[in-house]
């Protein structure tokens, strides 16, 4: 491959709806720039950017691929973005490192969920945009339909800049509308496209409509009705303009199965979109917290935008570089939120899906892979040590689905975890948390898809299996009233006996700080030596130890006030030991005795959702037992809807939410506080804690 210049590199992320046909579009780009010598199809398994085996099983992408092509002296570093949406780090991380997107739409389907959310994605990153309508030749194809739907959709700068002869099985070709002639070229044959002159002379003026705001002079023509002697080239400029602004978002058709068109967008993707240098960057310099600028003539820095991680070969790093030159065997500084250090590169290389073509520098624009970096990871800046900067890093949506995770193997536990936080390189989005009062170790994923693809990689490459299951919840046990009890330890054997004898005093701490101790207060009263204060300490350790294990369904007892008032000892029987156990058999008589409740933890839980879905929503919430706290219209036809929920009624709530709202909703968690369990729920739970102990 060539070297390119910063001006001749286009950086395009290819984004869409799942089964849009984003990967046959670039698979079909590949083969027409001579990248392949076949034309890949995804169906057969032949094509070269789907390559991991689950992606093969499941005949869909699950990891962004970089096809870079070569086509009319410009290099095009294509991005083939994932449309299912478990796998939306892989958008964030595309779009974060390409200069214009490509949103792919089936003419059949037309606007899907992940087409919408592409474009917002891009739209917050003021990224031009632009659509191909692809399946052109499949059944239900309708150009018009899908056209009326995007402007619809996404506003009046939608305008097309081609438009089909045929559709369905009579689609033949594509008639560019920057060029008024009446025949268009396909598979060598010269298709004559004379009734279509109606039609290319409306979207033309349509188009032109649109387009000449951005060229004074070609303004000037256009209002003076001059419109046949409109130059061309001024056409052109006024196009890329507003592309670049993006305040024009093209839309081109074709058939990616029949390769019909893809080769006129190939020459209009190297025209019209923007080059690396149309954008600025701006990061901190690490020395000084101040924000500072780069140009892409100044010394070398690139961040790394997605990771893979494969068992042998190690972490592979794609690196878009924001300026300067990066060359294959140089050191550069490394800064992260977690790393810090020097790292020593071991060669460079572009990729055509898994095909690993070397290059022995990278100019400022370009996108690159370098692999076997000791701590790099994905958001990381790489830069020249002599001029330290430190760009922001990649936001990623929260995880919303959690799994308690295990291994299936007893034992294997640990390297069950190992492998998930070697994935987390690759993937930001898998989140592994341990949580320390119901013992488990929680897994956060994207969705169900997600996490079951995370399964069959740690398979294939660890060698590993996980078992996902339910996470329990932090319950917690109180009492309603105060009551008095004893308790007595008391054993004769050979030599010395065991004897501990004590009155508590067990109340609800009303001034309780759960926060603080889990709100428990423990105080003694008592009078006259009936319990040397030696075994104070031995009392206390006894209430601490009992109320964390709970009484009635094994959770922590919280909010008690426990007062040592009197009791008895033995000059010669007495310990610390007998004592201990004297408290908790106290405790658990007077937790029993003392009105006990469960009490389950209350999240807040923010939804933001499309207006047209409340109801549904807040439906659903209350059918959870959730409280709807108000609802805050947050423009662009969304609403944030805030409810307090218990945690047990999120057990997948994300699937839920997602088949609702048809992917289109999010929400986001944060603990607020405990409240008394329902009867009916806490005696479920207390009687499956007494089966289980009873075993």
């Amino acid at each position: 491959m060539k070297d390119y210049k910063s001006e001749s590199i286009r950086n395009v992320a290819f984004c869409g709806h799942g089964r849009s046909g984003k990967t046959s579009l670039l698979e079909a780009a590949l083969f027409d720039s001579g990248a392949t010598t076949r034309l890949g199809n995804v169906d057969l398994g032949t094509g070269v950017l789907d390559f991991e085996p689950e992606e093969n099983k499941r005949k869909m992408s699950i990891s962004a691929s970089l096809a870079a092509l070569e086509w009319k002296n410009f290099k095009v570093n294509a991005i083939d973005v994932p449309g299912f949406p478990d796998f939306v780090a892989e958008m964030h991380g595309a779009l974060a490192a390409a200069d214009s997107t490509v949103i792919v739409v089936s003419a059949s389907a037309g606007v899907e969920v992940e087409t919408e959310k592409a474009w917002s994605l891009a739209e917050s990153l003021n990224l031009p945009r632009a659509f191909f309508v692809t399946k052109m030749d499949r059944e239900h194809a309708d150009f018009d339909k899908v056209l009326a739907q995007l402007k619809d959709k996404f506003g009046s700068g939608v305008v097309p800049v081609q438009i089909p002869v045929g559709k369905e099985d009579s689609f033949k070709g594509v008639v560019d509308l920057l060029k008024s002639f009446s025949k268009v070229k396909a598979d060598d044959e010269q298709i004559d496209a004379a009734d279509l002159a109606d039609e290319v002379e409306e979207k033309r003026l349509e188009m032109l409509d649109i387009v000449a705001e951005f060229n004074e002079e070609l303004m000037m023509q256009y209002l003076e009705g001059d419109v046949e002697d409109l130059d061309e080239n001024e056409i052109s400029e006024a196009l890329a303009t507003g592309i670049r602004e993006a305040k024009v978002f093209p839309v081109f058709v074709g058939s990616a199965l029949k390769n019909i068109g893809v080769k006129k967008f190939l020459n209009s993707l190297v025209e019209f979109f923007p080059a690396p240098d149309s954008k600025s960057y701006q990061g901190i310099n690490p020395k000084t917290d101040e924000l500072v600028e780069r140009k892409i003539s100044e010394p070398f820095s690139g961040q790394i935008f997605k990771t893979m991680v494969d068992p042998f070969v190690g972490r592979m790093s794609y690196v878009r570089v924001v300026s300067g030159d990066m060359k294959g065997d140089a050191t550069y500084q490394l800064f992260g939120d977690n790393s810090e250090g020097q790292e020593r590169l071991s060669g460079l290389f572009t990729m055509q899906g898994k095909k690993q073509i070397p290059v022995d520098v990278a100019h400022a624009g370009d996108i690159v892979v370098t692999s076997k970096l000791a701590n790099a990871k994905t958001g990381d800046t790489l830069c020249d040590k002599a001029a330290p900067i430190k760009y922001e890093r990649i936001k990623y949506p929260e995880p919303m689905l959690a799994m308690a995770v295990t291994s299936e193997k007893k034992g294997e536990e640990d390297k069950v975890f190992s492998a998930i936080t070697r994935q987390q390189d690759e993937d930001p989005t898998i989140m592994l948390v341990k949580n320390a009062e119901t013992k488990q170790t929680i897994l956060k994923g994207i969705g169900e898809v997600h996490l079951d693809i995370l399964g069959d990689k740690l398979q294939r490459k660890f060698g590993v299996k996980m078992v996902l299951g339910e996470p329990r919840v932090a319950y917690r046990e109180t009492i309603r009233k105060q009551v008095e009890v004893q308790g007595k330890h008391k054993k004769q054997s050979g030599g010395h006996g065991q004897y501990g004898d004590v009155w508590l005093r067990i109340g609800p701490n009303k001034d309780a700080n759960p926060e603080v101790n889990n709100g428990n207060v423990w105080s003694e009263s008592i009078f006259g030596g009936s319990v040397p204060r030696q075994y104070f300490p031995a009392v206390e350790k006894g209430t601490q130890e009992t109320l964390a294990e709970g009484v009635i369904a094994g959770y922590p007892v919280v909010n008690v006030s426990v007062n040592l008032f009197d009791g008895s000892y033995h000059a010669v029987d007495s310990s610390e030991a007998a004592f201990k156990t004297a408290t908790s058999i106290a405790i658990k008589k007077g937790i029993l005795s003392a009105d006990p409740i469960l009490l389950e933890p209350i999240d807040e839980i923010t939804v933001l959702t499309p207006e047209n879905y409340m109801g549904d929503i807040i439906g659903k919430l209350n059918s959870k037992r959730g409280k709807i706290l108000g609802m805050d219209p947050k423009g662009k036809g969304m609403t944030e809807v805030k409810a307090l929920i218990p945690s047990s009624e999120l057990y997948k709530y994300a699937t839920d939410l997602r088949s609702q709202t048809q992917g289109r909703a999010s929400y986001s968690l944060k603990f607020s506080h405990y409240d008394p369990m329902p009867d009916k729920l806490a005696e479920k739970i207390i009687e499956e804690h007494k089966a289980a102990t009873e075993k």
